[in-house]
């Protein structure tokens, strides 16, 4: 049991370092230097979450330490996407600075690589974000656990986790960005 539970670390560990180089890689390269900056922040800020809830946070209620046995590449992937999905929209809605939403989506899927499914549920969220902002922390976190591994079902307490979680996960991330 040492050793399973060893492996799970080392795997979620090695998923998010190579995932988190990739995307770093990615948002350096981009030639607008706000974008640039505001992506390799939300690479970084998502590897500390992702860090943090899959590796140290070990309260029983945490959904990502709960799933942490099926944290792959993919998934880890997905969750790289899900952290700029989010903190994309979210400042969007909060106009923070004067930012496009065409602008930002070119820069988002060209750095996170969306696929034309992953788009259209950008455009989706973004449109939900911004008719219903009250309702959109509550879609994303079910979305997040759809998207992320498939769950269908969250108890009102994992919603809330979730919910949590992003609200937190922003917030960070606008601190170390400004």
């Amino acid at each position: 049991m040492k050793n399973m539970r060893k492996t799970k670390e080392e795997t979620a560990q090695v998923c998010l370092e190579k995932e988190r180089e990739f995307y770093l890689e990615r948002a350096c390269a981009f030639a607008n230097p706000f974008y640039s900056a505001f992506y390799v922040q939300c690479v970084e800020s998502t590897f500390a979450d992702g860090w943090e809830m899959f590796l140290e946070e070990h309260s029983c209620a945490n959904y990502f330490r709960l799933n942490k046995a099926y944290l792959d590449k993919n998934a880890a992937q997905r969750f790289y996407k899900l952290g700029g999905i989010h903190h994309t929209l979210w400042i969007l809605c909060h106009k923070k600075k004067v930012l496009h939403w065409a602008d930002m989506k070119d820069a988002l899927s060209q750095i996170y690589d969306l696929t034309n499914k992953e788009k259209e549920m950008t455009e989706i969220l973004y449109r939900c974000a911004c008719m219903c902002r009250s309702r959109f922390q509550d879609l994303f976190a079910r979305f997040t656990a759809r998207y992320l591994f498939s769950s269908d079902y969250l108890t009102p307490f994992l919603l809330a986790f979730l919910v949590n979680f992003w609200y937190n996960s922003y917030n960070s991330f606008m601190i170390s960005f400004t």
